[in-house]
């Protein structure tokens, strides 16, 4: 079943599709783009890359090649492409399992012929756009891609692009058509398109004038996914409905100057647990605010909390700007607001404070900092010989079981291996262990060089002192060296 706001969002395309279906004028314009003046740039920008990707399902992993359409968009050889498919992760409720992409090599080949090797930088986690950097041109300089800033969209204007045909074909790209549908305007502003598929994501986007306005990407419903920077809300989309439009020069300009980085987290962080302020939740506290955010817990030293904000505080304004969350679906909007801001910015936020029947105004300034790690970016170790992966324990470890931050050390049990020592052994998955046999650890290089000194002097069984599920245990690994 799709939800409201995406059918919402639908129901506004269909229309505007129907009112711009082209006549024999409008089709007649699309034939004037000069696609001869056009293949004759992109040669310039666009190459292919060719991406060896390891794909693992808890402890079991195989190796596949993606081919893609890149844009080079720096001088120094950055390349912008579709990253949705080349790096993930995702953990499974049903079997406790982390199901990964990771690219293990790329391959750039330009339009001439030339090839370089390149490495991921990382993946924008809002747009999916990837980013890999050229490792070995040396003195080269690249001409790329310069977008259009500041771009006027209207309805019915048409639009081009290239399209990455199959390996056996030669050349190896085609040009596509289409248009702009509907001038979305919520959850975000997003000029949706129709002409073009799914396999032209991440494509360069050029105007009547053959201009690069943006390439193609997808709105996101923000329901599918939680962008909590200590992920302290979770959620799951569902319908499948692929929204296309363009992503603008703005925003790819800004992701161009600070790329998203594999292991890292640029986005900012405020430190509240929260929920949307409905219609009955207004009416019962007597805020007039058409909708909000209200403030469920504080983290202990977070900028929420430096701030002076409260629990039962109401975000209804940021920097001026009205918070137009009224149902819980729209929650995730609010958090994507915040953590696209850059840490260090000073926001400003209009505040209901209700206390004694009576409602207080309050303008709170908060200074935003960056997000604590996520589970993903975590450093991690794999021990072969136990069957399990381990990894440092991050923020929101300690909000999902309900413990004050910093108050317990060692590392996460994130992957076992079915049938495994580790899994026949009593261990499982969530699991924070705090001592291997007689040693202390509280990372993973800790983790580390307990379990190779283990294998190297092979006893009978391990004895793992772990916390699970509000208390401490020991639990005994038997080994079996013969089979390792």
């Amino acid at each position: 079943m799709i939800k409201r706001s995406i059918r919402a969002i639908l129901a506004v395309a269909v229309a505007a599709v129907l009112a711009v279906t082209p006549g024999p004028a409008a089709r007649a314009q699309a034939q004037t783009f000069d696609f001869a003046r056009l293949q004759s740039s992109v040669r310039d920008y666009t190459v292919v890359l060719k991406v060896k990707v390891e794909i693992a399902f808890g402890m079991q992993t195989n190796e596949q090649e993606v081919r893609l359409l890149g844009t080079v968009v720096t001088p120094e050889g950055l390349i912008l492409f579709d990253g949705s498919t080349v790096s993930s992760e995702q953990h499974s409720s049903m079997s406790g399992a982390s199901f990964r992409v990771t690219p293990v090599s790329i391959e750039v080949t330009t339009l001439a012929g030339r090839k370089y090797s390149a490495e991921l930088v990382g993946v924008d986690r809002f747009t999916q756009l990837g980013f890999a950097r050229i490792t070995n041109a040396g003195n080269t300089r690249f001409a790329p891609v310069q977008f259009a800033m500041n771009q006027q969209f209207k309805v019915g204007s048409w639009l081009t692009a290239y399209m990455l045909l199959p390996e056996f074909v030669t050349p190896p790209v085609a040009s596509d058509v289409g248009m702009i549908s509907s001038l979305i305007e919520s959850p975000e502003k997003f000029p949706l398109t129709v002409g073009f598929g799914g396999l032209e994501m991440a494509s360069v986007l050029y105007d009547e004038r053959l201009t690069p306005v943006g390439v193609l990407g997808t709105l996101m419903d923000p329901t599918s996914v939680s962008t909590d920077a200590g992920g302290m809300i979770s959620g799951s989309g569902e319908g499948d409905v692929q929204l296309l439009g363009v992503v603008t020069g703005e925003r790819i300009q800004k992701l161009v100057a600070s790329p998203p980085r594999k292991g890292e987290d640029e986005r900012s962080w405020l430190g509240i647990t929260l929920q949307a302020l409905t219609k009955d939740i207004a009416e019962f506290l007597n805020i007039g605010a058409s909708g909000g955010i209200i403030v469920t817990d504080v983290v202990k030293g977070s900028p929420a909390d430096k701030s002076g904000m409260k629990v039962g505080d109401v975000i209804h304004e940021i920097n001026g700007q009205p918070v137009e969350v009224d149902m819980e679906e729209k929650v995730p909007i609010f958090q994507r607001r915040i953590a696209e801001m850059a840490p260090g910015t000073q926001v400003e936020f209009s505040v209901f404070r209700p206390h004694d029947q009576k409602v207080d105004t309050l303008r709170i300034v908060a200074t935003l900092e960056k997000a604590p790690l996520t589970a993903a970016n975590a450093p991690s170790y794999e021990s072969k010989e136990f069957e399990f992966k381990v990894r440092n324990i991050v923020f929101s470890d300690y909000i999902q079981n309900n413990l004050d931050v910093g108050s317990l050390s060692g590392v996460v049990i994130s992957d076992i291996k079915q049938s495994g020592l580790a899994d026949v052994g009593g261990l499982e998955i969530g699991d924070i262990i705090q001592r291997i046999a007689n040693t202390p650890v509280t990372s993973v290089e800790e983790a580390q060089a307990a379990l190779t000194k283990i294998v190297a002097e092979k006893p009978r069984e391990v004895v793992f002192f772990i916390w699970r599920n509000n208390k401490t245990m020991f639990v005994n690994v038997k080994t079996d060296w013969k089979m390792q």
